[in-house]
């Protein structure tokens, strides 16, 4: 049965992975979209004695200290942030981060961090109009408030540090966030949103800034994805056939045990 076992924990495995890569792939032109990683570990390895199967019979004795695994499982590593490429748009109401800061955008539960900056104005229940994500979520200020439309706003500028001017109104200042180790500690949430996970930290960024007019788009690599697609299919199609021929083994044991009896 631990064949059967370890060739179905690889089916798993190996069905997560294209799943992920199928995700990848999909996202490859959504600004902001950050690329999923993974990796695979051992189930349980198991360590045998000789002792521990047949000690009488020479030829079914495990040699001493020997391993074996008992299955894989699919890891997941976290959404990788780096390498995002900038692209223009000529669109007063994109931004982009320069660097490695997110911005802080107010979600239903508490803040929450994104890279895409494709914002718009969404009007508010008390008739302000705020900035926000495409979903609607109020962009945040170093303030930590909304950002809103001032009545009669002239067209909206932002500054590399993240202020906002309207014509030649000031208006508030964008915030920017640094978050240690964001791979680990970044917790998606849907709608390339992220929550703070357990033991994450975030502070005001100092070495980002904003770009207008421009949009941080997927890091995905189409190529890679599409060669770790291949790899996947044939992982799936091996560890089928090993099932396959694991119930074959075990169809013909069963029959010699039957005809034996």
């Amino acid at each position: 049965m631990q064949a059967m076992w370890t060739g179905l924990s690889a089916l798993k495995s190996s069905s997560d992975w294209l799943d992920r890569v199928g995700d990848n792939l999909a996202n490859m032109n959504t600004p902001g979209f950050a690329q999923d990683q993974g990796s695979f570990a051992d189930a349980l390895t198991m360590q045998l004695y000789g002792a521990a199967t047949d000690p009488e019979n020479a030829r079914r004795t495990t040699p001493q200290g020997w391993r074996g695994g008992t299955g894989v499982v699919s890891v997941p590593e976290g959404q990788d942030f780096s390498n995002m490429s900038l692209q223009p748009t000529n669109n007063e109401m994109d931004l982009a981060i320069q660097g490695s800061a997110f911005f802080a955008v107010q979600g239903p539960n508490g803040t929450l961090y994104t890279k895409a900056g494709d914002f718009e104005w969404s009007k508010s229940a008390n008739g302000q109009f705020l900035l926000s994500t495409p979903n609607g979520d109020p962009v945040l200020s170093t303030t930590g408030q909304p950002i809103v439309k001032p009545a009669n706003a002239g067209t909206m500028s932002v500054g590399s540090n993240g202020q906002i001017s309207f014509g030649s109104v000031a208006g508030p200042r964008i915030a920017m966030v640094d978050i240690a180790e964001p791979s680990s500690h970044c917790v998606s949430v849907g709608n390339n949103l992220y929550a703070l996970g357990p033991g994450g930290t975030a502070k005001a960024a100092t070495d980002s800034s904003i770009q207008q007019g421009y949009l941080a788009m997927s890091n995905v690599d189409e190529t890679t994805q599409l060669s770790d697609m291949i790899e996947a299919q044939q992982m799936f199609q091996l560890n089928s056939e090993s099932i396959q021929l694991t119930n074959q083994m075990m169809g013909i044991a069963d029959s010699i045990r039957s005809s034996g009896s």
